[in-house]
């Protein structure tokens, strides 16, 4: 099944994004873009956290380990978002030569479990942005909140090129 994700765009270019986009749908783990902030280069999303993710469905549950979202999927979700700045505020398309990735975990903190139920608050924020012709560097500080708890903090990079074979 795939899910349709809304949000402040046209269907037909997340449609367009998805399609092409470096990862198979089902790695794209946003259900829901809350705000696109080109001016501010923000993003705020939304995970349900019922859905069907691989690691999270892996989890031996116990009295001591509840199950809860993974550390994987929670990496996951960065470099989801940066592919949402990288498209929407810099022009990034995957068909037309774009690829990247992320390349440096300055900071992950993890703040507490990711309950499943409850849904996930994604904020993203550019601190610092080159960007050419062919190629974007970003570094993003990230936080991600279940109701009011704060679940993950991160400062991350990633870079992205045009027509450049990234295995070279």
């Amino acid at each position: 099944m795939t899910r349709e994700i809304s949000g402040p765009f046209e269907a037909q270019e997340i449609r367009h994004f998805l399609d092409t986009l470096i990862y198979e749908r089902e790695a794209f783990l946003i259900d829901e873009i809350v705000s696109l902030d080109p001016e501010s280069r923000r993003v705020e999303a939304r995970m349900d956290t019922m859905r069907p993710l691989p690691y999270t469905a892996m989890q031996r549950e116990s009295d001591v380990h509840p199950r809860h979202v993974a550390a994987a999927e929670l990496l996951m979700l960065t470099g989801n978002l940066g592919f949402l700045h990288a498209w929407f505020f810099h022009g990034c398309r995957w068909d037309e030569g774009w690829a990247g990735f992320g390349n440096r975990i300055h900071r992950a903190d993890f703040k507490n479990l990711a309950r499943l139920g409850p849904p996930l608050r994604l904020e993203s924020q550019e601190s610092r942005t080159r960007a050419s012709d062919t190629r974007v560097m970003m570094r993003l500080e990230l936080s991600f909140w279940q109701e009011d708890a704060l679940v993950y903090r991160g400062d991350q990079s990633a870079m992205f090129f045009r027509e450049r074979n990234l295995s070279e």
